[in-house]
């Protein structure tokens, strides 16, 4: 299948924009690294959009596009050249066969008897019924279940009981990575990432870190929130509710500051302004915003920490956190 394909012609060589970000600044943690003191930690970031690359300026100091200061997100064309400090980079663009490549990986469940079972279709279900797709026995039908529209599967529980790094509430998804555990009662699943079409090769995918950064921006109704996780950015909308409560975690008020855990009350008091709601319908609200990041690839047990009476939104040390 043809499709798009974009990188950015550096002074030492071709960088692909790929599933994964492109980030640039002085930090030793960017994926090109320009050590100049005007330079940011996280400068820039070149991602791909749904229509293509784009570009999102992290600095202080503007990223010149073309010749012009680039102070927000910017769609990129083939030819664009981007000016960071005394260095240029110029995108390129090609059409060509492109294979995905979370497309070449066949994802599995291993269970302690060392037999694994193929996760097919975009939803597999375990559980004890005889309409599940891997049937366990003496379990309550559809324990859990693995979704792999995304491309990495994940985990949806559908009981109490299930624990992947920790106990899961029903409905709670965790995007998984190679080698986690999945604990059932006395039984686990441990999930295995197999290269299609071989036998040897295996592909393993480390959890994402916490956010580094952090940009809410209100809109008419609601707002959007981007995150950069791993290198990578995401982004998704979110609607008035939602953002209201990812705009308390991160812009708490005094004494708080972002990373802290915010008593519930004044999350419910932000939130619900003259109502009478607490932790039930913050419950709720938190599952809809956690569903809302999975629906974008994101997984959202790192970002989220509970905590009897509180939550907090966690992020990476020295993290930039911009609401507007």
């Amino acid at each position: 299948m043809l499709t798009k394909h974009y990188w950015l012609d550096a002074p030492h060589g071709r960088v692909a924009i790929g599933p994964w970000a492109v980030l640039i600044g002085r930090s030793p943690d960017c994926n090109i690294v320009l050590e100049q003191p005007e330079i940011s930690r996280h400068h820039l970031l070149v991602r791909l959009g749904r229509e293509g690359a784009e570009l999102l300026p992290l600095g202080r100091d503007p990223v010149r596009l073309n010749g012009v200061g680039c102070t927000e997100l910017t769609r990129l064309n083939a030819g664009d050249q981007i000016d960071v400090g005394t260095w240029s980079f110029r995108v390129g663009e090609a059409e060509v066969g492109y294979a995905s490549r979370w497309s070449e990986t066949a994802w599995c469940l291993e269970r302690q008897t060392g037999l694994l079972h193929l996760v097919t279709g975009p939803t597999f279900r375990v559980g004890g019924g005889p309409g599940d797709d891997l049937i366990v026995e003496g379990w309550d039908p559809q324990v859990f279940s693995l979704n792999l529209r995304s491309g990495m599967p994940v985990l949806t529980a559908l009981l109490p009981g299930v624990r992947c790094g920790h106990d899961l509430e029903v409905g709670e998804r965790v995007t998984l990575a190679n080698d986690e555990l999945i604990t059932y009662r006395s039984e686990s699943f441990c999930v295995r990432a197999k290269q299609a079409h071989t036998q040897a090769a295996t592909y393993t995918q480390a959890r994402p870190k916490h956010a580094v950064v952090a940009l809410l921006e209100f809109q008419p109704r609601g707002g959007l929130l981007t995150l950069e996780i791993g290198g990578r950015l995401h982004a998704t909308s979110l609607s008035d509710r939602r953002c209201d409560l990812v705009a308390c975690l991160l812009q708490p008020p005094p004494p708080f500051n972002p990373g802290d855990f915010i008593p519930e009350e004044i999350l419910c008091r932000h939130v619900w302004p003259g109502e009478k709601n607490g932790r039930t319908e913050l419950n709720s609200l938190l599952y809809r915003l956690r569903q809302n990041l999975v629906d974008e690839g994101i997984d959202p047990a790192p970002l989220f920490e509970r905590r009897i009476g509180g939550l907090r939104f966690l992020l990476a040390p020295h993290a930039r956190v911009i609401v507007r």
